[in-house]
């Protein structure tokens, strides 16, 4: 499965320790070079870890066309519009983007999408981690927001 990846997922689950869900889940792992630019804006244990993985080949770092580019709206994020294009141009699997606008977006163009919670989650069915509250629990740690109702039926449709 190809998938392309978006800045907030990418660094959130370095920080909990579990961006190696990524290549455990997916064959083919494309990171848009405006993405780390972004994930580069400061020196970070996370950005280390994540040049690792593009040093040993398990990420690609890739470039949009420009045509692929043309049509999205100019008040989007850089990384989710290069996220989009770099998905239709290698006609990816699945998106991987927690930006809401930018999610309606990619669906509105064919794409399928998820997001941080959701990699967790097809972490959690095929067994590669054993606890999907326990993961969202450090997510919540490391900065991210989820609403209390989501959470609660995260937990109670995908189990502990």
């Amino acid at each position: 499965m190809r998938v392309v990846c978006n800045t907030s997922p990418l660094i959130l689950l370095a920080k909990i320790g579990r961006i190696d869900l990524l290549t455990q889940l997916y064959e083919e792992v494309i990171i848009p070079a405006s993405v780390m630019d972004e994930v580069g804006a400061k020196p970070s244990k996370e950005l280390e870890e994540i040049q690792a993985l593009l040093q040993s080949q398990k990420l690609q770092l890739q470039k949009a066309v420009k045509q692929f580019l043309k049509g999205l709206p100019e008040d989007l994020g850089v990384g989710e519009q290069e996220v989009i294009a770099l998905a239709l141009e290698k006609k990816a699997d699945l998106v991987i983007l927690d930006n809401q606008r930018g999610r309606g977006i990619a669906r509105e163009r064919g794409l399928s999408v998820t997001g941080t919670v959701g990699v967790l989650v097809e972490a959690r069915d095929r067994k590669v981690i054993p606890s999907v509250r326990r993961e969202l629990d450090r997510l919540i740690e490391a900065g991210m927001w989820i609403d209390e109702v989501f959470y609660h039926r995260i937990l109670q449709e995908f189990g502990e």
